[in-house]
């Protein structure tokens, strides 16, 4: 199963550093400050290193020189690479084929684990229960699928809230006022709908639906208590590592014609206008449609 880190934002206050695997035999330089900096909880990376958690920072590929032997390349799932030492074997990165500038290194692998600080915690609803935190980081759970037999009424009044903006300003009016929980369980049951959560409700969701070529991304939906923090762009994340699990070639979207600053956070995201077209009943455009391919 894939498992995307990031975009993320969080604390990280070193400057430059050096590191290396067990036996010293590959080693690292990087300069400036990283990227960001979390604690991962998901179970796919406490595989990967039979820890309970990994602390990552990530640096750009352009800020980082390796010297000594190459490390070895693996990949853990599709899109996923992540390195080790070929003679010691001690882990070394993780690299995101979403997240194609920056590399993600294993913070106990600097020669000053000391030096690093943790923004936030990632995939908290996967943690062990037997590891107890204490520190008052922020922690953010992974998005999870929703199965069609759930409560869909905390996900539809999250829709609904994030698309009143729209009220007044569209027309035709929003197919979120045609929304019920029923559809959304069918939605599910046919389609794929996913949310983040955060306290056990939802903060973010977004609709994928396969068709025979794209994955269509519809609905998607950030709490007004939980913008700017990056989660639609960590959403439609998801959708891009979605298509490549699903072997579609893009993810495509609609937004409103009226909706220009839609338009511009998409086209920031990587969309690209692939034309116009209008509701039934319509002799103007209505809708902006958005492509982005996944290769």
């Amino acid at each position: 199963m894939q498992r995307q880190i990031g975009p993320i934002v969080g604390e990280a206050t070193m400057d430059g550093g050096t590191g290396r695997c067990l036996c010293g035999a590959v080693r690292y330089r990087f300069e400036g400050p990283p990227n960001w900096s979390a604690h991962c909880h998901c179970e796919t990376c406490r595989r990967a290193t039979s820890a309970p958690m990994v602390s990552f920072f990530a640096v750009s590929h352009d800020r980082i020189t390796w010297t000594g032997i190459a490390p070895q390349l693996y990949e853990s799932s599709p899109g996923i690479l992540r390195s080790f030492c070929p003679r010691c074997g001690s882990p070394l990165t993780y690299q995101s084929d979403v997240r194609t500038g920056e590399i993600d290194l294993y913070a106990t692998t600097l020669d000053d684990p000391s030096a690093f600080a943790a923004g936030l915690h990632v995939f908290w609803n996967e943690r062990l229960p037997w590891l107890h935190i204490a520190d008052d980081l922020p922690k953010h759970e992974a998005a999870r699928q929703m199965d069609p037999s759930e409560d869909f009424g905390p996900v539809l009044a999250l829709i609904r809230d994030a698309f009143a903006f729209m009220e007044g300003r569209i027309d035709p009016p929003s197919s979120m006022h045609r929304l019920s929980e029923a559809a959304l369980s069918a939605t599910a049951r046919d389609s794929e709908v996913w949310v983040r959560e955060e306290a056990g409700a939802p903060i973010a969701c977004v609709v994928l639906t396969p068709r025979a070529d794209d994955l269509y991304l519809g609905k998607l939906a950030v709490a007004a208590s939980h913008r700017r923090q990056g989660l639609a762009r960590q959403m439609v994340d998801l959708a891009i590592g979605r298509a490549k699990t699903l072997g579609k070639p893009a993810v495509t979207l609609q937004t409103r014609i009226e909706l220009t600053e839609n338009q511009t956070a998409f086209e920031a995201m990587g969309f690209a206008r692939t034309g116009e077209t209008a509701h039934e009943g319509y002799s103007r455009p209505t809708t902006v449609n958005f492509r982005r391919e996944v290769g």
